[in-house]
């Protein structure tokens, strides 16, 4: 999937050239929004949605104004480095299924990056990293119609060939790349194309209730688990180990009174890595 330096000129983002040798049955197959600059992909796909885009329609923008990420926070975009995109999803399912969503998205996009040589960590509930450095992260945002699903917006910002220098100083130590991880530059092409084959095969299990085996991949690139964590919640803030995924996808804590919490949401802040036999 690799290319060299001097074909990076030419890993420009369009409609046509991603729709070339696409593979997928549905997903970007009918409808793909692309701009070279957008406030955010989230927003555009939200309007969309909501004049009856279908599902499986695509927004790619080649920079963001206002990238977002969650609980309010920006999502740096700059041209030409990076994969900022937006799909239209309209499944059949509760509106308490919204977090498994999510989850089946980080799956797709690590499987994705794995077929890139690099080893990807999945932080939950959405954050995607190489060697402890985030990379990726993932917005899912959705509208509600009587306690079920209406629409989700599955919004994914990757940094892919971005050089240490063009990180913002105050996430440089945190940040990083695939191109720093690797050691060259990626094609955007190649590596938004595979990422939609994932993304369909992985939708489609979720779609048919195998979100078990999703839960099981999760865990093949977990890197929560089994780490001491401060989870900032909206009413309370909680210190403990986080000791497996519930069935439904949510962060189960043992505090240090040994009573377990199922977190549903919440901004995760890893402490220290606990020994195996202090979760028993």
């Amino acid at each position: 999937m690799s290319i060299s330096l001097d074909q990076t000129s030419i890993d420009k983002l369009s409609e046509d050239i991603i729709k070339k040798s696409l593979t997928t049955r549905w997903l970007g197959q009918h409808v793909i929004q692309y701009f070279d600059v957008v406030a955010s992909t989230n927003t555009e796909a939200r309007r969309l949605a909501r004049e009856g885009a279908p599902e499986g329609t695509l927004i790619v923008a080649d920079a963001q104004t206002k990238g977002r990420g969650r609980l309010g926070r920006s999502w740096v975009s700059p041209p030409g480095t990076g994969l900022y995109l937006s799909i239209i999803l309209r499944p059949d399912c509760p509106a308490d299924w919204l977090p498994k969503l999510t989850l089946t998205a980080g799956v797709a996009v690590a499987s994705t990056i794995r077929q890139t040589g690099l080893t990807p960590q999945l932080k939950w509930p959405n954050d995607i990293l190489i060697a402890d450095r985030k990379v990726g992260g993932i917005l899912t945002e959705a509208v509600f119609d009587r306690r079920r699903i209406d629409f989700a917006i599955l919004g994914i910002g990757v940094n892919v060939n971005m050089e240490r220098n063009e990180l913002p100083i105050s996430i440089r130590n945190l940040a990083g790349s695939l191109r720093l991880g690797l050691g060259e530059p990626l094609s955007r092409i190649h590596l938004i194309q595979t990422l939609l084959q994932q993304i369909e095969q992985w939708y489609e299990s979720f779609q048919t209730g195998l979100f078990a085996t999703i839960l099981e991949t999760w865990c093949e690139f977990d890197t929560t688990l089994g780490r001491e964590v401060e989870v900032f919640l909206p009413e309370k803030r909680l210190v403990g180990v986080a000791e497996a995924l519930g069935s439904d996808g949510t962060l189960l804590v043992r505090d240090r009174t040994d009573c377990l919490h199922s977190v549903v949401a919440g901004d995760v802040v890893y402490c220290h890595l606990k020994p195996s036999s202090d979760l028993k």
